[in-house]
């Protein structure tokens, strides 16, 4: 609170507040204070300011009063979540995809085949090959890691992610909210990736994104699968 009342001050003497707005301080839960922070910035847009101190966990909103009863509103529903965080389990496929069939390709498992359907359906691939799987396990708003390496066209592949889980809602089927998603692939000091935030629908399998490698005939596709458990 100390460090909200630093910034209220810094603002202040900056003439932030030079319309006389009106200012909430509101206090979250840790878990879920930058998720929240994103959804109050697209309510108040333009219109107003959003700042969250992470030490704290407290968010200090300048904005109109009918936008700052929408944000009450908001920030009461997004932070009813259960205060004893659950465990995430997501399962990561890293396929890599050719626009030739890939004839001496492993079958793929049955689950990823929805998935692969709809690559086909958008991109110019016809060949697909499962290098590597990963299994995340994580409580929720904790941030977690994989790495591993594949024999790819050209040689070995490694990759990493980087990523934060979080229940966003429990009601069936839950959404597990993946948050600063970073997928990295290196291979023979050349590196790729891509950063992302994806809302996952608990047991669906999801494209989260693709990179290739310049002058490389495929590319690495990443699929993404979650579940809560207790």
């Amino acid at each position: 609170m100390k460090r909200a009342l630093v910034v209220l001050a810094a603002l202040f003497a900056a003439g932030a507040w030079a319309q006389q707005a009106p200012v909430r301080i509101f206090t979250v839960k840790a878990a879920n204070a930058e998720r929240i922070q994103r959804v109050v910035k697209t309510v108040v847009a333009d219109s107003g300011f959003v700042a969250l101190d992470s030490a704290s966990s407290t968010l200090v909103v300048e904005a109109s009063p009918v936008l700052l009863a929408a944000v009450e509103q908001v920030v009461k529903e997004l932070d009813a979540a259960s205060t004893s965080a659950k465990n995430v389990e997501l399962t990561f496929y890293i396929l890599e995809a050719t626009k030739e069939p890939a004839a001496d390709a492993a079958p793929l498992p049955a689950e990823l085949q929805p998935a692969i359907a709809q690559l086909k359906s958008v991109f110019a691939y016809r060949g697909f090959r499962l290098l590597d799987t990963a299994l995340i396990r994580s409580r929720s708003g904790e941030s977690a890691d994989a790495s591993g390496q594949a024999q790819v066209e050209g040689g070995t592949s490694g990759y990493n992610l980087h990523l934060q889980p979080s229940v966003a809602s429990e009601t069936a089927p839950a959404t597990i909210r993946i948050d600063n998603l970073h997928f990295q692939q290196w291979m023979k000091g050349t590196n790729v990736g891509f950063s992302a935030n994806v809302d996952l629908k608990e047991g669906q399998r999801a494209v989260i994104g693709k990179t290739s490698m310049e002058g490389s005939r495929s590319a690495f596709i990443l699929v993404a699968s979650g579940r809560i458990v207790e």
